[in-house]
């Protein structure tokens, strides 16, 4: 089946995006909700538990509507004439009569903590749905409190079932869709993320996922000749492709059919959701539509830009600790630079109360990274959970209606900061931005040997990718992740305006942008290579580098970029950037960028109105103790494509947004270590929180945000 581009209809919705912002009725808002799940909480408590929500300042709630809880028998459903606590309907009359908006989340997975993930027994019992594994079994998910088998997202049974419910429950939602209820958006489906289990050669290999397969192969080649072509193969059609079990290439000829593997696992994700979506659109829920992410999902298997071309907008779910504070900020600037908008479907207030092996989320890390989040310029958020459950503590209010004073005081002081500052019209400063390189992230993937359980943190990609070269001047799927994450660092610690991306990107948004930058090795798809070069030659600056690609995703000749590109004049192994070591350095001779005295290390050269930078070396590992060579690289980098630093301040733990709104700037400055700081801004400024003037120096404490206003 092919996955065609959702079109946006016209019609009244009373949540739209505009201009990178949640419109309300026509008005910029800032979407700031909190999850209440009604079939947890006694009906007779609904009232003065929706109150209490309230009296914190939030307009907006969210709720999932669990398939399992309302499912009696196939076919047979409980909406309240059983449980009082399970009338949906009841539950939407009450958001309505106290004016709350409602975000609604009808599965069919919604995890949720819940037995099964929502899913019925029956469901995951059946071997017809369920997602099989490369040896042929069903594949598990080891969750408390009872481990299950997943449910396959190619399988046609599967979505016969589903629709069963929808066809029960989409009424309900079609009565209370704005302007006539209070439904502004419904997410399709919940974590589209092959249940966590994420290794390319894990799972679905059921006869479903690989008739998939091969439909998406025959959409990409269109003809096995052009397939057999770049595999070097003679297969007779595309039904006698095997997939890959596991990573066997040894050379670049053997690449592209891995590399079609992950693009396919991106392929199957997408599919899952626009046959949701879809499903609830043939139903009339006409609103508008978005799905969650887990945490930090900027690489394959997860395809954002696919991803909102079938829904409106897709968003990831951050549970974070306070020291965690890096994993924030990619992934709020990721959406910042790549979706329709930021939005934030999961925010941890209050943690999982289940056996896990890992710290709670406290309150105090819920301050910090909840204005981190702001700081780096969310559109929405939700809260999970603001009303407490079973399998879960910490929440502002318990299922009684009881509040945690110093919780429920933090969201109401949230709210009324939000208003204070005028944050919804408020846009963050951002005059570069950083790509993720999807070839090499694919190419990443595909060579694993593990992929890490998420909930297992510190694992680099050298602990479990195959480490052959492959033909390529260097190990790309280990050296990839270095150079990005020195760039992602190196524009953070010098305070340039830099935020995050992907080469899935479309060159209208490139465009906006006064640098974008890129690590680049001996490949790149070709389409990627024409929208980057057209991004130069219309006026913007590209920074590439260690190499220059001169091969496409085929593994063909192709020199779109590299024709434009100076040969180097000499080579060194190692070189040495005040405390930094960069390796495999070429000379050149050109427009200086960057030099040392071996020679010139970083040159520009024209193209078009703009013009191509080109890094010629390998950044080694960043640390705290090669601090000064990184900030002399940025530096140089971000001078050339005529960046201009937001503050002066190399300290690598102190960050800062710029927010600005016609003659307002409002600055976010963050204390992202465990010991005092103290910073010179120069200037004065009004700190929003406690409304005084304060600076021009400006003490912080640790794991803290100021946000100051120019006086």
């Amino acid at each position: 089946m092919s996955i065609s581009v959702y079109v946006i209809r016209d019609i009244n919705m009373a949540l739209q995006i505009n201009d990178g912002k949640f419109h309300l009725n026509g008005i910029p808002v800032p979407l700031v909700g909190g999850s209440v799940h009604y079939w947890r909480l006694d009906r007779s408590l609904w009232s003065q538990i929706l109150d209490k929500v309230k009296e914190m300042g939030f307009e907006t709630i969210c709720t999932y509507v669990p398939w399992s809880v309302h499912e009696l028998a196939r076919g047979q459903f409980d909406f309240g004439e059983n449980d009082p606590s399970h009338d949906l309907e009841a539950f939407l009359f009450l958001c309505e009569e106290k004016d709350l908006n409602v975000l609604l989340r009808p599965g069919p997975h919604v995890n949720s903590e819940i037995t099964y993930f929502g899913f019925p027994k029956r469901i995951v019992l059946d071997p017809e749905i369920q997602s099989v594994t490369a040896e042929g079994t069903p594949v598990v998910f080891p969750s408390p409190p009872r481990m299950f088998p997943v449910p396959g997202y190619a399988s046609e049974k599967f979505y016969n079932e589903v629709a069963i419910f929808f066809d029960r429950v989409c009424p309900i939602i079609v009565r209370h869709l704005h302007p006539n209820g209070c439904i502004i958006g419904v997410q399709a489906d919940n974590e589209m993320c092959f249940f966590l289990r994420t290794q390319p050669y894990d799972h679905d290999y059921s006869t479903s996922a690989l008739e998939l397969y091969r439909e998406f192969l025959c959409e990409k080649y269109t003809g096995i000749d052009y397939l057999n072509r770049i595999y070097k193969t003679n297969y007779e059609s595309f039904g006698s492709i095997p997939p890959p079990r596991d990573f066997l290439a040894k050379q670049v000829d053997d690449l592209p059919y891995y590399l079609d593997w992950i693009e396919y696992k991106e392929y199957y994700l997408q599919y899952g959701i626009k046959r949701i979506a879809d499903m609830l659109r043939e139903r009339d829920v006409d609103t508008l539509l978005y799905h969650n992410l887990p945490g930090v999902s900027m690489k394959p298997p997860y395809n954002l830009v696919k991803m909102e071309e079938i829904v409106d907008v897709v968003g990831f779910d951050l549970y974070y600790y306070k020291e965690e504070y890096h994993k924030v900020k990619k992934c709020v600037e990721y959406l910042s630079g790549t979706s329709n908008t930021v939005f934030i479907p999961e925010f941890a207030s209050g943690f999982i109360a289940l056996p896990l092996p890992v710290k709670p989320i406290m309150l105090e890390d819920a301050q910090f990274t909840t204005v981190c989040a702001l700081m780096h310029g969310i559109a929405g958020i939700n809260f999970y959970m603001l009303v407490e459950r079973e399998r879960w503590v910490g929440s502002p209010i318990d299922r009684f209606g009881g509040v945690r004073k110093n919780h429920f005081k933090f969201y109401t002081m949230l709210n009324k900061l939000i208003k204070r500052i005028d944050y919804a019209n408020l846009t963050k400063k951002s005059e570069g931005i950083l790509l993720i390189n999807r070839d090499y992230a694919r190419l990443e993937l595909a060579s694993s040997l593990l992929t890490p359980i998420p909930l297992i943190g510190n694992i680099t990609p050298e602990q479990y990718v195959n480490e052959q070269a492959l033909g390529f001047d260097n190990i790309i799927q280990l050296e990839y992740s270095l150079q990005w994450d020195a760039l992602y660092h190196g524009f953070g610690m010098a305070k340039y305006a830099v935020t995050l991306g992907d080469t899935q990107m479309p060159l209208d948004k490139l465009l906006s942008y006064r640098m974008v930058t890129v690590p680049t090795f001996d490949f790149m798809t070709r389409n990627v290579q024409k929208k980057l070069l057209d991004y130069a030659m219309q006026g913007g600056c590209l920074v590439i580098g260690p190499s220059v690609p001169h091969l496409d995703e085929n593994m063909e000749e192709c020199s779109i970029i590299a024709k434009y590109m100076l040969p180097a004049s000499g080579k060194i192994n190692k070189l040495t950037i005040n405390d930094m070591t960069p390796g495999n350095a070429q000379f050149f001779n050109g427009e200086p960028v960057l030099e040392v005295d071996e020679g010139l290390i970083i040159y520009q050269t024209s193209v078009g109105r703009g013009s191509i930078i080109r890094i010629g070396f390998l950044f080694p590992h960043i640390s705290e103790h090669n601090q000064a060579g990184l900030f002399r690289v940025i530096d140089s980098i971000a001078s050339a494509a005529g960046l201009t630093r937001l503050i002066n301040c190399p300290d690598p733990q102190i960050e800062v947004t710029i927010h600005t709104s016609n003659d307002r700037q409002v600055m976010f400055l963050a204390n992202t270590g465990n010991s005092k700081k103290e910073v010179d801004l120069g200037l004065a400024y009004t700190d929003a929180v406690i409304d005084k003037v304060v600076g021009p120096r400006i003490r912080l404490k640790p794991y803290s945000v100021r946000i100051l206003e120019a006086v």
